[in-house]
């Protein structure tokens, strides 16, 4: 097998879905190895990679003006144009850059055909974040098990309760064990139990520390820990802190810990506070008898009745409010 772009450095990868792209002779009559122009290219909506950073863009632009595309982009024939399929960094940087053509590889496939490629593509490349990355390799299995983002995850936690011996009521064809599996071979990035133990908990974090990491405002490990601060406004207190100053991991941890002690102390001091209050009320109530009642002068008397009559309404406004 033959290929005509030896810079094509994922051609593995995407012969998996394509098949072999065909013999050297004949890709130039197919339309690989050419050029598009910029102006007819569109770009997928459904695109795996939702932030593209704009200083990587603006270094990666420079990188281009210095020494041209390297590696050509896939794109696929959409209406009177073309839509990217795999490099769309390099086309938003090449036309940054001020280049009016891009150098593609022209594939005929079908929408799903064109997500699958994308999603793993974006999988190769280091600098996906987590919750890109999470929710592609999600999004690949949907397509491959033909089924929605709830079952996908059902499975994947059959699969690791099986693997670590454990029983399941749920019940896998082998099909779909070797499917799961065999995606996770290509993909080359994480086993089953990985996949479940640290990137599936990312789908139960508060949509604030998502959208933190997809804009690279914070590490996913950074984003991990305070996932784990119950308070939510302590917690968005706490990330605007973490992003404005650029706290480390260590330092997050830190301020977290001390939260929790805070507000560990307060709790107790409350319950403290609670029975020093029943006590008090306990000792009072013995004192209102008549005996004791009645040798009070009329001062005394007028007093307490004031005193007792704050202390109803303090009473039955908290009633209120909690009811």
């Amino acid at each position: 097998m033959s290929r005509k772009r030896s810079d094509i450095d994922r051609a593995a990868v995407f012969e998996a879905i394509l098949g072999d792209l065909g013999p050297a002779e004949e890709q130039e009559s197919e339309g690989l190895g050419t050029t598009v122009p910029l102006r007819a290219i569109s770009f997928n909506q459904r695109q795996p990679r939702k932030h593209v950073g704009e200083e990587r863009l603006a270094d990666l632009a420079a990188s281009i003006e210095e020494k041209g595309v390297l590696e050509p982009v896939i794109v696929r024939r959409v209406g009177g144009g073309f839509e990217i399929v795999a490099g769309e960094r390099r086309t938003r940087a090449a036309a940054l850059a001020g280049l009016s053509e891009i150098p593609a590889i022209i594939v005929d496939i079908d929408d799903r055909e064109a997500l699958e490629i994308a999603i793993i593509e974006n999988l190769q490349r280091e600098d996906l974040n987590a919750v890109e990355e999470t929710e592609a390799v999600l999004g690949l299995l949907e397509m491959s098990l033909d089924t929605g983002r709830a079952e996908v995850v059902e499975l994947l936690h059959v699969l690791y309760s099986e693997e670590r011996g454990r029983g399941s009521n749920r019940r896998l064809s082998e099909a779909q064990r070797k499917l799961v599996r065999e995606q996770f071979q290509r993909l080359g990035r994480f086993s089953v139990s990985s996949f479940v133990s640290n990137r599936l908990p990312i789908l139960d974090f508060p949509e604030n520390l998502l959208e933190a990491v997809r804009s690279g405002q914070l590490a996913f490990t950074k984003a991990q820990a305070l996932a784990r601060l119950d308070d939510a406004d302590a917690r968005q207190r706490l990330l605007s802190v973490a992003i404005a100053e650029n706290l480390s991991l260590s330092q997050i941890r830190r301020r977290i810990t001390e939260l929790r002690r805070k507000s560990s102390e307060g709790a107790a001091k409350g319950h403290g506070q609670l029975e020093r209050t029943q006590a008090l009320a306990s000792s009072t109530k013995k004192l209102l008898t008549q005996r004791k009642l009645a040798g009070l002068e009329g001062e005394q008397l007028n007093r307490l009745a004031v005193l007792l009559a704050e202390l109803r309404t303090v009473l039955e406004d908290s009633s209120q409010s909690s009811s």
